[in-house]
């Protein structure tokens, strides 16, 4: 009989998760938080999808296991809460709850950033000032007037001083990207401009990026927005001008790589006032999906230009300042931009926004503006 019932309870352990699941699905937390596509269900259209359905079903049932947010977010607060935990995937969680995005791969490499292992070589740097120049030359060649191409910092190269100890730095030479701008200066290449220094001295006395999330802050945003209005159109605002105050509270998208989305709360966004309020600027053209990776802004701005806006994620934190300083402002995700956009809207100012981690799209410029092949094995990545 305890045989009877050991195994009884063992099956309904596998069973009523599953069935309480379906149940209640619609009540429960079932986003998804990893950042990367999870597992399809296993489609079973030919002879060798047989023999790939178990380790097809494997992994969309770890991808799909039932009860899964909630089991991460439990695992992941014992980590950070008992265990004193620094880091969670690509995520360090650093002093007074801060979070930075600390991610290490090829082509994108936070960490090595911030730890200074990752300094260009002396042809290195020249390698890619020669590709920025060459870019410049054809959108200049296109009836372009001006091309900039800006880099924003990561948040742990503003705001160090909430790393981990355990995390450390080494040598004392600058980081990698502070070290190219110098050889960009000293050379004068005046299309690269360095974003850091027009925020640092407003990150002790504000905040500039939000706590939980990888990105700047409408503050923030606003800062490096107005070098760039500076730099294009020749004017610019400055922070005593407008009104910062308090907005809503934002929750970030590393709290949400974390499954802490719900207890990490208490970071608010800025709201800047007034900014331009004669000059109205609306979405003309969008495009559908996840992340917009294609917009079209109109304004009656004085400025009878067009500008177009091309960058990661970045561009989006800075489009709905500068869509106010052209009549018509072309906003479109690097990933998403091809040579031929600058035939069809014949911009007069060209700008590039990424930020610093993104190395992989600095160093490749002018392959994404057409002026060089991508080698073989990189093709199709």
């Amino acid at each position: 009989m305890k045989k009877k019932l050991l195994i009884a309870l063992f099956v309904a352990g596998i069973l009523c998760p599953n069935v309480l699941f379906v149940l209640f699905r619609g009540r429960l937390d079932t986003a998804n938080y990893e950042n990367r596509a999870l597992a399809p269900f296993p489609q079973m259209g030919s002879v060798s999808d047989i023999f790939a359905f178990p380790a097809s079903f494997d992994a969309f049932y770890n991808d799909h296991v039932p009860f899964k947010n909630y089991f991460v977010r439990l695992n992941n607060k014992i980590d950070r809460d008992i265990f004193g935990k620094t880091s969670i995937g690509d995520v360090t969680i650093g002093r007074d709850n801060w979070l930075f995005y600390t991610v290490s791969k090829e082509g994108e490499n936070a960490l090595a950033d911030y730890q200074r292992t990752n300094l260009y070589t002396q042809s290195q740097s020249e390698e890619i000032a020669g590709r920025l120049a060459a870019v410049e030359n054809l959108v200049r060649e296109k009836g372009a007037g001006q091309f900039k191409v800006y880099i924003a910092p990561n948040k742990e190269s503003v705001y160090s001083q909430y790393m981990p100890k355990s995390v450390k730095v080494y040598g004392d030479e600058g980081s990698r990207m502070e070290n190219f701008a110098a050889y960009m200066s000293e050379n004068g290449q005046e299309e690269f401009v360095w974003l850091k220094p027009e925020l640092m001295p407003y990150a002790d006395q504000y905040q500039v990026y939000y706590k939980y999330d990888t990105h700047l802050n409408n503050l923030g945003s606003f800062l490096i927005s107005q070098r760039m209005s500076e730099d294009l159109t020749g004017k610019a605002l400055g922070l005593d001008e407008v009104t910062a105050s308090q907005g809503q509270v934002v929750i970030g998208d590393m709290s949400r790589m974390i499954n802490q989305e719900s207890t990490m709360t208490d970071d608010h966004d800025f709201e800047i006032n007034p900014y331009y309020p004669e000059v109205t600027a609306e979405i003309v053209q969008d495009a559908a999906g996840e992340e917009e990776s294609f917009r079209i802004f109109e304004s009656d701005a004085d400025n009878d230009k067009t500008l177009l806006l091309v960058g990661d994620s970045y561009r989006e934190r800075v489009e709905p300042f500068l869509a106010k300083l052209y009549r018509r402002t072309v906003v479109v995700h690097i990933d998403s931009f091809t040579p031929d956009l600058l035939d069809q809207y014949q911009p007069d100012d060209v700008a590039v926004i990424l930020v610093e981690r993104n190395q992989r799209y600095l160093e490749g410029l002018d392959t994404v503006f057409g002026l060089r092949q991508e080698p073989e094995e990189e093709q199709g990545s």
